[in-house]
């Protein structure tokens, strides 16, 4: 790289701190037409009772952007997720898209699954809003094993009513490791007069996809 070549990169830097990193635009923390080719055909399954439909397996680059999303403090990037799996999944007969809380006491600067469900609610034309509480400080789930995650109580989370009572509810969270915490937040939902339509994942564990059935 030429010397003026670094000059421009650096001062590009000072304005635009952001880059995708596939394809380099300045401000974008990922392009949603190059986030698309990362996702798999359409999978959807069934969690229970509840369709989920995900991008993909949790590997690979797929798994690098959960962690980016996470632990980068880039909530844009989660929106341009969510933007994607709006593009690749037709729009469901839904209300509102409720993401899975962010627990008590996370250091993070805001919830991923409120960003996924921002993007792919702007692409969908539907409101995306929190609507779920943990009813108590628990462990995050990704420091829980496989059977800790299918232990979680059933009152795990507490409904925001006036949020959920009446409305059809698209359910959004980052990764189904087990899928235990969409079941437990689709019962919440209906506890709180709310009617669970579909659960939303950016990605799903490879055990996760054995366990649920193909609905294609």
């Amino acid at each position: 790289m030429s010397t003026l070549e670094e000059l421009f990169r650096f001062t590009a830097h000072l304005f635009w701190p952001r880059a995708c990193p596939f394809c380099g635009a300045l401000g974008e923390s990922a392009c949603v037409l190059c986030l698309l080719p990362c996702l798999e055909p359409p999978m959807p399954m069934e969690l229970g009772s509840l369709p989920l439909w995900s991008g993909g397996e949790h590997d690979g680059v797929l798994r690098e952007l959960v962690l980016a999303l996470k632990y980068g403090g880039d909530r844009s990037l989660g929106v341009a997720m969510g933007r994607a799996l709006g593009r690749i999944f037709p729009r469901p007969d839904a209300d509102l898209l409720v993401p899975v809380p962010l627990h008590r006491g996370s250091e993070r600067a805001y919830n991923q699954s409120l960003a996924l469900a921002a993007g792919a609610a702007k692409e969908w034309g539907i409101s995306a809003k929190e609507g779920l509480v943990w009813s108590e400080r628990r462990e995050e789930q990704t420091s829980l094993g496989q059977e800790e995650r299918k232990m979680m109580p059933r009152d795990v989370f507490s409904p925001v009513t006036k949020s959920v009572a009446g409305k059809r509810i698209v359910l959004v969270d980052d990764v189904a490791t087990t899928g235990t915490t969409l079941e437990r937040a689709a019962e919440t939902v209906r506890r709180g007069g709310g009617v669970p339509v579909l659960a939303l994942s950016w990605t799903c564990a490879p055990r996760t996809k054995e366990r649920m059935r193909s609905v294609r």
